[in-house]
């Protein structure tokens, strides 16, 4: 596959439908906040956003490998010759969750060798959604809120 930006759209539509998972757990009163452990907190929107996102994603591009925050331990010796990956936090921002604040977001990143070739971020409280690429792809109409950007690697500083 050479034309990641046709992925956008339907990346859009999965970051969407995990932001809805996680605002249904938003309206609860218990968010069912656990602990990992490193000492940072995890709820059950945040497990609930990874499995539909894998999911969603292993069916759409099966031969990409999926690293998530909430995937476990793959260890860096199995995944550093993969040729790209996706690279996802299915609720950044659980701290602020917790808080309801609504200050999170649904976050997924194609990743080639060690560069991002597209992304979208989905704030789920506001329904927005941010969208981008190598190339820039002018907005389409929708009916939810999108932005589109285009994507260019950060010169290094360190």
């Amino acid at each position: 596959m050479t034309d990641f930006n046709a992925l956008l759209d339907p990346l859009a539509e999965i970051a969407r439908d995990a932001g809805d998972t996680i605002l249904a757990v938003y309206e609860r009163d218990d968010l069912g906040v656990e602990t990992k452990d490193d000492k940072s907190p995890i709820t059950e929107a945040d497990l609930a956003a990874h499995k539909i996102i894998e999911a969603r994603l292993q069916a759409l591009t099966p031969e990409i490998p999926v690293f998530s925050e909430e995937s476990g331990g793959i260890a860096y010796a199995d995944r550093k010759d993969w040729p790209r990956f996706w690279l996802v936090d299915p609720l950044d921002g659980t701290k602020e969750f917790i808080k309801r604040n609504g200050e999170f977001t649904v976050n997924i990143a194609l990743v080639e060798g060690d560069t991002p070739v597209l992304g979208v971020v989905h704030v789920p409280v506001t329904a927005v959604t941010y969208l981008g690429g190598r190339v820039w792809v002018p907005l389409k109409s929708t009916t939810v809120s999108a932005r589109r950007f285009n994507a260019v690697p950060a010169p290094r500083r360190w």
